[in-house]
């Protein structure tokens, strides 16, 4: 039987991890959750782009995120599109065109099929805001018109991201968002769905 140091397993491999080691992990692990929900997970994540380079834009991605989560909840909007705008674009620091997906499959176990398919295609839909782009296709999201989700995407780009660039406007802390953010990762998880692909 392996032995462990201070509640850590010592194996090489996971062919080599023991019973005792698998429950020594899972008892980590679920205390660890318990500590840090995926909210919390998510936040600090979000948090640790507050320094970030802006990259040529009037603000960085974590003001961004802010300051489009700020325009949804008062606009009155419910928690979950409020947590969809305030990750919307965290995937970017990772991933560049992709983020939209990055981000859906960060979320998609917590959020409805409607919110993770904006998600995805908002990149498409976002580009109709880049009027004087010189390569972007503004009419990238058309060949989703007639798409039962298509007027949210559209709503959800002019009104709350596209125009979430602006250093003046008021926008809310983090910590403003906490309570919103605990109170939906704290719902009953959906069943899982198949994500949509970007096309």
């Amino acid at each position: 039987m392996q032995t462990t140091d201070n509640d850590r397993t010592i194996f090489r491999t996971l062919d080599e991890a023991t019973p005792g080691d698998w429950r020594v992990i899972l008892r980590a692990e679920t205390a660890d959750r318990v500590k840090r929900t995926t909210g919390n997970r998510l936040l600090d994540l979000l948090a640790s782009m507050q320094n970030a380079d802006s990259l040529g834009s009037p603000v960085n991605l974590y003001t961004h995120s802010l300051q489009t989560a700020t325009r949804a909840l008062r606009a009155g909007e419910d928690d979950e599109l409020v947590v969809v705008a305030l990750f919307h674009d965290l995937a970017e620091s990772l991933s560049d065109n992709h983020h939209g997906l990055v981000a859906a499959e960060l979320l998609a176990p917590w959020i409805s099929e409607r919110r993770t398919w904006l998600l995805v295609q908002h990149v498409d839909f976002q580009q109709f805001h880049f009027v004087n782009h010189p390569t972007a296709d503004r009419h990238a999201r058309d060949r989703f018109v007639g798409h039962p989700f298509y007027a949210e995407t559209a709503h959800f780009c002019q009104f709350y991201d596209q125009n979430s660039f602006d250093s003046a406007y008021p926008t809310l802390p983090l910590k403003d968002f906490a309570p919103i953010v605990q109170r939906f990762f704290a719902r009953p998880r959906p069943p899982l769905k198949p994500l949509p692909r970007a096309c």
